[in-house]
Protein backbone atom coordinates (compact mmCIF):
# COMPACT_ATOMS: atom_id res chain seq x y z
CA UNK A 1 0.00 0.00 0.00
CA UNK A 2 0.88 3.56 -0.91
CA UNK A 3 3.53 4.81 2.23
CA UNK A 4 2.30 8.17 1.88
CA UNK A 5 -1.23 7.62 2.51
CA UNK A 6 -0.20 5.10 5.00
CA UNK A 7 1.29 8.53 6.49
CA UNK A 8 -1.52 11.00 5.77
CA UNK A 9 -3.96 8.49 7.40
CA UNK A 10 -2.17 8.62 10.58
CA UNK A 11 -0.66 11.64 10.82
CA UNK A 12 -2.96 14.71 11.20
CA UNK A 13 0.06 17.14 13.63
CA UNK A 14 -1.50 21.14 14.71
CA UNK A 15 0.83 24.24 14.49
CA UNK A 16 1.85 25.01 17.98
CA UNK A 17 3.03 29.05 18.30
CA UNK A 18 6.57 27.77 19.81
CA UNK A 19 7.54 24.90 18.34
CA UNK A 20 7.11 23.78 14.55
CA UNK A 21 5.57 21.02 13.97
CA UNK A 22 4.85 19.27 10.34
CA UNK A 23 1.50 19.65 8.91
CA UNK A 24 1.79 15.93 7.15
CA UNK A 25 4.44 13.56 5.94
CA UNK A 26 4.10 11.67 2.63
CA UNK A 27 6.24 9.68 1.11
CA UNK A 28 8.45 11.78 -0.53
CA UNK A 29 9.30 13.15 2.92
CA UNK A 30 11.62 9.77 3.14
CA UNK A 31 13.89 11.56 -0.48
CA UNK A 32 16.60 14.54 -0.14
CA UNK A 33 14.62 15.80 -2.66
CA UNK A 34 11.47 16.27 -0.37
CA UNK A 35 13.01 17.34 2.34
CA UNK A 36 10.93 18.91 5.11
CA UNK A 37 12.04 23.10 5.80
CA UNK A 38 12.59 23.59 9.42
CA UNK A 39 11.77 27.22 9.63
CA UNK A 40 11.97 27.12 14.01
CA UNK A 41 14.60 26.36 16.92
CA UNK A 42 12.72 23.12 17.69
CA UNK A 43 10.67 20.58 15.25
CA UNK A 44 8.30 18.27 16.94
CA UNK A 45 6.49 15.34 15.57
CA UNK A 46 4.44 12.85 17.65
CA UNK A 47 5.30 10.09 15.02
CA UNK A 48 8.08 9.05 12.95
CA UNK A 49 7.18 8.01 8.72
CA UNK A 50 8.21 4.55 8.40
CA UNK A 51 9.92 3.39 5.19
CA UNK A 52 12.68 5.56 2.76
CA UNK A 53 11.10 6.96 0.40
CA UNK A 54 10.65 6.25 -3.35
CA UNK A 55 14.34 5.40 -3.80
CA UNK A 56 17.37 4.75 -1.53
CA UNK A 57 19.51 8.07 -1.52
CA UNK A 58 21.99 6.51 0.55
CA UNK A 59 22.71 2.53 0.57
CA UNK A 60 25.59 -0.09 -0.43
CA UNK A 61 28.36 0.88 2.44
CA UNK A 62 29.74 -1.12 4.91
CA UNK A 63 28.15 -1.90 8.39
CA UNK A 64 31.59 -0.08 9.94
CA UNK A 65 31.45 3.13 8.05
CA UNK A 66 31.95 6.20 10.02
CA UNK A 67 30.39 9.15 7.66
CA UNK A 68 27.81 6.95 6.02
CA UNK A 69 24.33 4.91 6.68
CA UNK A 70 24.93 1.19 5.64
CA UNK A 71 21.52 2.20 3.70
CA UNK A 72 18.37 3.98 4.59
CA UNK A 73 15.79 2.32 6.57
CA UNK A 74 13.10 4.54 8.23
CA UNK A 75 14.16 7.79 7.17
CA UNK A 76 13.15 11.72 6.96
CA UNK A 77 15.53 13.86 5.63
CA UNK A 78 15.37 17.80 6.59
CA UNK A 79 16.43 20.99 5.97
CA UNK A 80 17.40 24.08 7.72
CA UNK A 81 19.29 27.23 8.03
CA UNK A 82 21.34 29.03 10.90
CA UNK A 83 19.75 32.26 11.85
CA UNK A 84 23.00 33.57 13.14
CA UNK A 85 26.79 33.10 13.34
CA UNK A 86 27.19 30.73 16.24
CA UNK A 87 28.08 27.29 17.60
CA UNK A 88 25.61 25.39 16.68
CA UNK A 89 24.47 22.15 18.65
CA UNK A 90 21.65 19.81 18.75
CA UNK A 91 19.67 17.03 20.39
CA UNK A 92 17.31 14.85 18.85
CA UNK A 93 15.36 13.10 21.62
CA UNK A 94 13.16 9.97 20.78
CA UNK A 95 9.44 9.92 22.36
CA UNK A 96 10.44 6.61 23.54
CA UNK A 97 13.85 5.45 24.67
CA UNK A 98 13.43 2.27 22.98
CA UNK A 99 13.97 4.12 19.47
CA UNK A 100 17.67 4.31 18.43
CA UNK A 101 17.83 7.51 16.06
CA UNK A 102 20.89 7.65 13.92
CA UNK A 103 21.66 11.11 11.89
CA UNK A 104 23.52 12.90 9.24
CA UNK A 105 24.35 16.23 8.70
CA UNK A 106 25.02 17.42 4.78
CA UNK A 107 26.18 21.17 3.66
CA UNK A 108 23.66 22.30 1.63
CA UNK A 109 24.60 25.36 -0.52
CA UNK A 110 25.49 22.99 -3.56
CA UNK A 111 23.69 22.32 -7.11
CA UNK A 112 22.07 19.23 -7.03
CA UNK A 113 22.84 18.36 -3.76
CA UNK A 114 20.46 15.30 -3.70
CA UNK A 115 22.24 13.92 -6.85
CA UNK A 116 25.28 14.21 -5.77
CA UNK A 117 24.75 12.67 -2.48
CA UNK A 118 23.48 9.51 -4.01
CA UNK A 119 26.28 9.76 -6.61
CA UNK A 120 28.43 10.66 -2.79
CA UNK A 121 29.81 13.57 -4.80
CA UNK A 122 28.68 15.29 -1.37
CA UNK A 123 30.02 13.65 1.33
CA UNK A 124 28.81 13.80 5.14
CA UNK A 125 29.83 16.49 7.32
CA UNK A 126 29.17 15.15 10.61
CA UNK A 127 27.17 11.85 11.81
CA UNK A 128 26.69 9.82 14.25
CA UNK A 129 25.44 6.18 14.03
CA UNK A 130 25.99 4.94 17.41
CA UNK A 131 23.73 2.59 19.33
CA UNK A 132 21.23 4.32 21.37
CA UNK A 133 22.11 5.30 25.34
CA UNK A 134 19.03 4.69 27.44
CA UNK A 135 20.84 6.46 30.33
CA UNK A 136 20.53 9.80 27.95
CA UNK A 137 16.80 9.28 27.37
CA UNK A 138 18.55 8.00 23.74
CA UNK A 139 19.29 11.16 23.23
CA UNK A 140 21.93 12.16 20.26
CA UNK A 141 23.20 15.28 18.03
CA UNK A 142 26.14 17.97 18.54
CA UNK A 143 27.86 18.80 21.34
CA UNK A 144 30.64 21.17 22.54
CA UNK A 145 32.38 18.02 24.50
CA UNK A 146 32.57 15.58 21.75
CA UNK A 147 35.20 15.35 20.10
CA UNK A 148 34.51 13.02 16.70
CA UNK A 149 32.55 14.52 13.78
CA UNK A 150 31.77 11.08 12.62
CA UNK A 151 30.43 8.05 15.03
CA UNK A 152 30.65 4.83 13.83
CA UNK A 153 28.01 1.74 14.77
CA UNK A 154 27.95 0.09 17.96
CA UNK A 155 28.77 0.91 20.98
CA UNK A 156 29.89 4.60 21.18
CA UNK A 157 29.57 8.60 21.88
CA UNK A 158 25.82 9.67 21.47
CA UNK A 159 27.06 13.17 20.60
CA UNK A 160 29.21 14.41 17.64
CA UNK A 161 31.06 17.70 17.80
CA UNK A 162 29.35 21.19 17.15
CA UNK A 163 30.22 23.06 14.27
CA UNK A 164 30.72 26.57 13.96
CA UNK A 165 28.48 28.27 11.59
CA UNK A 166 27.73 31.22 9.57
CA UNK A 167 24.35 33.04 9.43
CA UNK A 168 22.05 31.87 6.56
CA UNK A 169 24.21 28.94 6.24
CA UNK A 170 22.23 25.73 4.74
CA UNK A 171 22.34 22.03 5.88
CA UNK A 172 20.60 19.06 5.11
CA UNK A 173 19.85 16.55 8.10
CA UNK A 174 18.58 12.86 7.47
CA UNK A 175 17.32 11.17 10.65
CA UNK A 176 17.17 7.53 10.13
CA UNK A 177 15.78 4.42 12.43
CA UNK A 178 17.12 0.81 11.64
CA UNK A 179 14.19 -0.65 13.54
CA UNK A 180 10.57 0.36 12.81
CA UNK A 181 10.28 3.33 14.75
CA UNK A 182 7.56 2.89 18.11
CA UNK A 183 6.70 6.99 18.49
CA UNK A 184 8.21 10.53 17.44
CA UNK A 185 10.79 13.20 18.41
CA UNK A 186 12.13 16.03 18.77
CA UNK A 187 14.89 18.64 17.11
CA UNK A 188 16.13 21.32 18.80
CA UNK A 189 18.71 23.42 17.91
CA UNK A 190 21.03 25.52 20.11
CA UNK A 191 22.89 29.01 19.11
CA UNK A 192 25.59 29.93 20.87
CA UNK A 193 25.44 33.64 20.78
CA UNK A 194 21.79 32.76 20.27
CA UNK A 195 20.17 35.11 17.57
CA UNK A 196 19.31 38.72 18.73
CA UNK A 197 15.66 38.97 19.24
CA UNK A 198 13.01 39.70 16.34
CA UNK A 199 11.22 43.29 16.64
CA UNK A 200 7.89 42.99 17.59
CA UNK A 201 5.38 44.22 14.76
CA UNK A 202 2.18 46.14 15.30
CA UNK A 203 -0.88 44.00 14.68
CA UNK A 204 -2.62 47.46 13.52
CA UNK A 205 -0.03 47.29 11.13
CA UNK A 206 -0.46 43.87 9.51
CA UNK A 207 -3.61 44.11 7.08
CA UNK A 208 -6.11 41.16 7.37
CA UNK A 209 -8.53 39.83 4.97
CA UNK A 210 -11.89 38.78 6.09
CA UNK A 211 -13.05 35.62 4.97
CA UNK A 212 -16.91 34.43 5.05
CA UNK A 213 -18.18 31.43 3.88
CA UNK A 214 -22.22 30.81 3.80
CA UNK A 215 -23.26 27.00 3.25
CA UNK A 216 -26.96 27.13 1.60
CA UNK A 217 -29.22 23.97 -0.32
CA UNK A 218 -28.97 24.00 -3.69
CA UNK A 219 -32.73 23.91 -4.30
CA UNK A 220 -34.81 25.42 -1.39
CA UNK A 221 -31.45 28.09 -0.55
CA UNK A 222 -32.11 26.86 3.10
CA UNK A 223 -29.01 26.95 5.37
CA UNK A 224 -27.10 24.29 5.44
CA UNK A 225 -24.86 23.11 8.91
CA UNK A 226 -21.96 21.19 7.33
CA UNK A 227 -18.16 20.07 7.36
CA UNK A 228 -15.46 22.18 5.76
CA UNK A 229 -11.56 21.61 4.68
CA UNK A 230 -9.50 24.59 3.75
CA UNK A 231 -6.36 24.29 2.11
CA UNK A 232 -4.40 27.47 1.74
CA UNK A 233 -5.88 29.25 4.37
CA UNK A 234 -2.29 28.93 6.59
CA UNK A 235 0.95 27.48 5.71
CA UNK A 236 1.30 23.59 5.12
CA UNK A 237 -1.89 22.95 6.47
CA UNK A 238 -5.72 21.48 6.14
CA UNK A 239 -7.67 23.43 8.06
CA UNK A 240 -11.37 21.88 8.90
CA UNK A 241 -14.07 22.85 10.70
CA UNK A 242 -17.81 21.79 11.15
CA UNK A 243 -21.26 22.16 12.34
CA UNK A 244 -22.23 25.91 11.23
CA UNK A 245 -23.84 27.00 7.82
CA UNK A 246 -21.62 30.33 8.14
CA UNK A 247 -17.90 30.77 8.58
CA UNK A 248 -15.40 33.20 9.26
CA UNK A 249 -12.14 33.78 9.35
CA UNK A 250 -9.55 36.44 9.61
CA UNK A 251 -6.42 35.81 6.98
CA UNK A 252 -3.16 37.13 5.18
CA UNK A 253 -3.99 38.90 2.36
CA UNK A 254 -3.81 37.13 -1.39
CA UNK A 255 -4.35 33.56 -0.19
CA UNK A 256 -5.15 31.13 -3.24
CA UNK A 257 -7.43 28.44 -1.29
CA UNK A 258 -9.79 25.14 -2.07
CA UNK A 259 -12.42 25.31 0.05
CA UNK A 260 -14.24 21.48 0.50
CA UNK A 261 -17.74 21.21 1.75
CA UNK A 262 -19.87 18.16 2.56
CA UNK A 263 -22.79 16.80 4.64
CA UNK A 264 -25.26 14.56 5.33
CA UNK A 265 -27.23 13.71 2.54
CA UNK A 266 -25.51 16.25 0.27
CA UNK A 267 -22.91 15.52 -2.93
CA UNK A 268 -19.31 17.05 -1.74
CA UNK A 269 -18.15 19.72 -3.68
CA UNK A 270 -15.13 22.03 -4.15
CA UNK A 271 -15.19 25.49 -4.52
CA UNK A 272 -11.54 27.91 -5.42
CA UNK A 273 -11.12 30.75 -4.51
CA UNK A 274 -8.21 33.06 -6.50
CA UNK A 275 -6.51 35.45 -4.11
CA UNK A 276 -7.00 39.32 -3.98
CA UNK A 277 -6.58 42.18 -1.66
CA UNK A 278 -10.25 43.19 -1.06
CA UNK A 279 -10.90 43.78 2.72
CA UNK A 280 -13.60 41.13 2.73
CA UNK A 281 -14.30 38.23 0.80
CA UNK A 282 -17.49 36.18 0.50
CA UNK A 283 -17.92 32.62 -0.86
CA UNK A 284 -21.50 31.27 -1.20
CA UNK A 285 -21.14 27.50 -1.41
CA UNK A 286 -24.35 25.71 -2.85
CA UNK A 287 -25.04 21.65 -1.82
CA UNK A 288 -27.01 19.27 -4.29
CA UNK A 289 -28.83 16.54 -2.48
CA UNK A 290 -26.74 13.10 -2.99
CA UNK A 291 -28.51 10.83 -6.45
CA UNK A 292 -27.82 7.41 -7.57
CA UNK A 293 -25.85 7.78 -10.75
CA UNK A 294 -24.67 11.62 -9.35
CA UNK A 295 -20.15 11.37 -9.99
CA UNK A 296 -17.78 13.97 -8.52
CA UNK A 297 -13.78 14.88 -9.53
CA UNK A 298 -12.08 14.71 -6.56
CA UNK A 299 -10.66 17.99 -7.29
CA UNK A 300 -6.76 17.88 -7.18
CA UNK A 301 -6.08 14.26 -7.19
CA UNK A 302 -3.21 14.57 -8.73
CA UNK A 303 -0.82 11.64 -9.24
CA UNK A 304 2.96 11.49 -10.10
CA UNK A 305 4.35 10.86 -14.03
CA UNK A 306 3.17 7.51 -15.00
CA UNK A 307 2.69 6.27 -11.71
CA UNK A 308 0.03 5.63 -9.06
CA UNK A 309 1.54 8.01 -6.24
CA UNK A 310 -0.56 10.69 -5.08
CA UNK A 311 1.30 14.19 -5.04
CA UNK A 312 1.04 16.11 -1.80
CA UNK A 313 -1.65 18.69 -3.17
CA UNK A 314 -4.02 15.81 -2.91
CA UNK A 315 -4.06 15.40 0.45
CA UNK A 316 -7.01 18.21 1.10
CA UNK A 317 -9.27 16.34 -1.53
CA UNK A 318 -9.25 12.99 0.28
CA UNK A 319 -9.54 14.09 3.38
CA UNK A 320 -13.27 15.61 2.42
CA UNK A 321 -14.05 12.20 0.60
CA UNK A 322 -13.28 10.90 3.52
CA UNK A 323 -15.83 12.89 5.35
CA UNK A 324 -18.18 12.53 2.90
CA UNK A 325 -17.81 8.73 3.55
CA UNK A 326 -17.97 9.09 7.40
CA UNK A 327 -21.01 11.37 7.28
CA UNK A 328 -22.94 9.44 4.95
CA UNK A 329 -22.63 5.69 5.81
CA UNK A 330 -25.49 4.02 3.60
CA UNK A 331 -24.08 5.77 0.70
CA UNK A 332 -21.83 3.01 -1.73
CA UNK A 333 -19.64 4.76 -4.87
CA UNK A 334 -17.46 3.55 -7.34
CA UNK A 335 -13.69 5.22 -7.57
CA UNK A 336 -13.35 5.31 -11.23
CA UNK A 337 -9.60 6.09 -12.44
CA UNK A 338 -8.06 7.73 -15.29
CA UNK A 339 -5.17 8.60 -17.18
CA UNK A 340 -3.80 10.80 -19.22
CA UNK A 341 -2.98 9.43 -23.08
CA UNK A 342 -3.33 11.69 -26.00
CA UNK A 343 -3.05 10.35 -29.62
CA UNK A 344 -2.88 6.67 -27.80
CA UNK A 345 -5.73 3.80 -27.80
CA UNK A 346 -7.01 2.95 -24.83
CA UNK A 347 -3.78 -0.15 -24.13
CA UNK A 348 -3.87 -2.72 -21.55
CA UNK A 349 -0.79 -0.22 -19.84
CA UNK A 350 -3.36 2.57 -19.85
CA UNK A 351 -6.24 0.73 -18.27
CA UNK A 352 -3.48 -1.37 -15.91
CA UNK A 353 -2.44 2.44 -14.64
CA UNK A 354 -5.80 3.72 -14.11
CA UNK A 355 -7.03 0.68 -12.42
CA UNK A 356 -3.31 1.06 -10.03
CA UNK A 357 -5.07 4.88 -9.22
CA UNK A 358 -8.35 4.02 -8.82
CA UNK A 359 -7.22 1.24 -6.02
CA UNK A 360 -4.60 4.14 -4.75
CA UNK A 361 -8.26 6.49 -3.19
CA UNK A 362 -9.98 2.87 -2.50
CA UNK A 363 -6.83 1.52 -0.20
CA UNK A 364 -7.04 5.16 1.77
CA UNK A 365 -10.70 4.76 1.96
CA UNK A 366 -10.09 1.33 3.48
CA UNK A 367 -7.27 2.33 5.74
CA UNK A 368 -9.32 4.65 7.23
CA UNK A 369 -12.22 2.11 8.53
CA UNK A 370 -14.82 2.82 5.36
CA UNK A 371 -16.53 -1.04 4.88
CA UNK A 372 -15.12 -2.47 1.73
CA UNK A 373 -18.89 -3.37 1.33
CA UNK A 374 -19.34 0.40 0.71
CA UNK A 375 -16.43 1.06 -2.08
CA UNK A 376 -15.37 -0.30 -5.72
CA UNK A 377 -13.12 0.79 -8.15
CA UNK A 378 -12.31 0.37 -11.73
CA UNK A 379 -9.62 1.67 -14.13
CA UNK A 380 -11.12 3.50 -17.43
CA UNK A 381 -7.58 4.13 -18.90
CA UNK A 382 -7.65 7.49 -21.46
CA UNK A 383 -11.38 6.90 -22.99
CA UNK A 384 -12.61 9.54 -20.70
CA UNK A 385 -10.16 12.70 -21.36
CA UNK A 386 -11.04 15.74 -19.98
CA UNK A 387 -8.49 17.31 -22.68
CA UNK A 388 -8.15 14.98 -25.51
CA UNK A 389 -5.30 16.95 -26.86
CA UNK A 390 -4.17 18.97 -23.87
CA UNK A 391 -2.23 22.35 -24.76
CA UNK A 392 -0.30 22.36 -21.63
CA UNK A 393 0.73 21.13 -18.24
CA UNK A 394 -2.87 21.80 -15.71
CA UNK A 395 -4.66 19.89 -18.96
CA UNK A 396 -2.67 16.93 -19.07
CA UNK A 397 -2.89 16.75 -14.93
CA UNK A 398 -6.50 17.22 -15.55
CA UNK A 399 -6.57 14.35 -17.49
CA UNK A 400 -4.51 11.96 -14.38
CA UNK A 401 -7.73 12.33 -12.36
CA UNK A 402 -10.22 10.01 -10.09
CA UNK A 403 -14.01 10.82 -10.03
CA UNK A 404 -16.53 9.20 -7.49
CA UNK A 405 -19.51 7.87 -9.35
CA UNK A 406 -22.94 7.09 -6.51
CA UNK A 407 -23.98 3.56 -6.80
CA UNK A 408 -26.69 4.15 -4.07
CA UNK A 409 -27.64 5.23 -1.08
Amino acid sequence: MNRSLLSLAAVLLGTSLWAQTPGRFTQENGDCTGAIMITDSVFRTEQAVRGFGNKLDIKENSSDHKQWFEREHHTTWYKFRVPVKCNLTMDITPNNTADDIDFIIFEGAIPGICDKIATKQVVPIRSNISRNDPALGSRCGLSKEATDDFVRSGVGSSYSRSMEVEAGQLFYLVVDHQNPPRGGYEIRFHYDPPPPPEPVEDDKKQQKQHLVINIADSKSGAPVNATLTIDGMEFDKVVEAKGKSTYAYDMAMYRNLKIGCTHKGYMFTTVRVKGSTDPVVTVDIKLTPISTGEKVVLDDIRFVGNEDKVMRESEASLLLLLRFMQENPKVKVEVQGHVNGPTFKNKKEFVDLSTARAKTVYDFLLVNDVEPARISYQGLGNSQMIYPEPKNKEQSEANRRVEVKVLGT
